[in-house]
């Protein structure tokens, strides 16, 4: 499938602590008049790189995307302020100010990304006025956990995950350092933060590498610490909140994302078989599809390409 082309922005916006946010605003060539802007947010240890193939579906279908590197992610710098779930939603309420004041939109994040939306949500709730539509990628009602089921293999991923966890909180600098002696292609390799690209994110599987252990230990800690809001502000989206979880996450297990959904009952869920983590890149067709049914005004009829993506292979809905 062709898309039509589009022009990416690169821009900055200071967040309320001063720390410069990399943003990259996509633009179609021939934009649709009832479209929303897209808004993607990422989750830990990637970049915005994650919605390449999202962006170029969604700017195809003439519809304008934001996405952005999160805090202490690709070209955005950690900044002075706390590694919290509440400062990354202040940093996308920052964005939504500067860059989208007025206008619909529709918002999507996955994992950390999904949280952050949850949160903006509770702590900012004035931009639910003028959101058409909400998908959330693997979110869940709780904080992180190493233990992702049940059984012998779920134990002992647990206990490594524990070590590791450990190790990076404690003894960072010494992690630092065996990092850095990593070949240069290791996908954990920390090398020093690269110049502002013209025109994109860092590359997706290049998302911890230029991230200090301190910053990933302190950002783990704040997603264990994590406690969800007062849900009932998201539940104001009613059946315009969709709920997305591969049935072989290990990260954050569909069960956590069906306890949520619990909590929402007009929202709905996909469970998506035979999806792991990387429910974004394997089904990027499906939730590009799902975002832009979403971005459609109100009262009117789909976009007839909105129909050129597949249907999800197993749907649940929560009553």
């Amino acid at each position: 499938m062709s898309h039509p082309p589009s022009v990416t922005e690169v821009l900055s916006v200071s967040a309320a602590d001063g720390t410069p946010l990399a943003v990259y605003r996509d633009t179609p060539v021939r934009p649709r008049r009832d479209g929303a802007t897209v808004v993607l947010v990422h989750g830990a240890s990637v970049t915005a790189d994650l919605w390449r193939l999202h962006t170029r579906h969604l700017t195809g279908l003439g519809l304008g995307v934001l996405r952005y590197d999160q805090r202490a992610h690709g070209h955005t710098s950690r900044g002075r302020a706390p590694l919290t779930v509440e400062q990354l939603a202040d940093d996308l309420h920052q964005i939504l100010t500067r860059l989208v004041p007025t206008g619909p939109l529709v918002l999507a994040g996955h994992s950390l990304g999904a949280l952050v939306l949850q949160e903006l949500t509770a702590l900012h709730p004035q931009h639910l006025t003028r959101v058409r539509g909400m998908v959330l990628l693997s979110p869940t009602a709780r904080g992180a956990t190493v233990l992702p089921g049940r059984g012998p293999c779920a134990w002992l991923l647990a206990a490594v995950r524990s070590l590791a966890a450990l190790t990076c909180a404690h003894a960072p600098r010494a992690v630092d350092h065996l990092r850095r002696r990593l070949p240069a292609t290791h996908p954990h390799r920390l090398a020093p933060r690269p110049n502002r690209s013209a025109d994109r994110p860092p590359p997706c599987r290049h998302g911890v590498r230029h991230t200090a252990t301190g910053d990933l230990a302190a950002l783990w800690q704040s997603l264990r610490d994590y406690k969800p809001r007062d849900l009932t502000v998201l539940s104001q989206l009613g059946d315009r909140l969709l709920l997305m979880a591969g049935a072989d996450d290990r990260h954050i297990p569909a069960a956590h994302t069906k306890q949520l959904a619990a909590h929402l009952p007009a929202a709905a869920l996909d469970v998506l078989p035979r999806t792991t983590h990387a429910l974004p890149i394997r089904h990027a067709a499906l939730i590009s599809a799902r975002i832009a049914r979403l971005a459609a005004e109100p009262g009117r009829p789909h976009h007839p390409q909105d129909q050129l993506f597949p249907s999800s292979p197993l749907s649940m809905r929560f009553h």
